[in-house]
């Protein structure tokens, strides 16, 4: 499903997202109410 949203796991838990943007790539990001960043533009992760 594209632009589904979900935290990430592990030790970046409760800091950076996951938004699908086709099938096979994702934005891996983090936001605050005033900032954002953009972490990651391609691949899935697996795990």
């Amino acid at each position: 499903m594209i632009a589904y949203i979900k935290p990430l796991k592990s030790k970046f838990a409760g800091y950076y997202w996951s938004r699908r943007i086709d099938d096979t790539d994702r934005l891996v990001y983090w936001a605050t109410d005033d900032e954002w960043a953009i972490i990651a533009c391609r691949f899935h992760y697996d795990g």
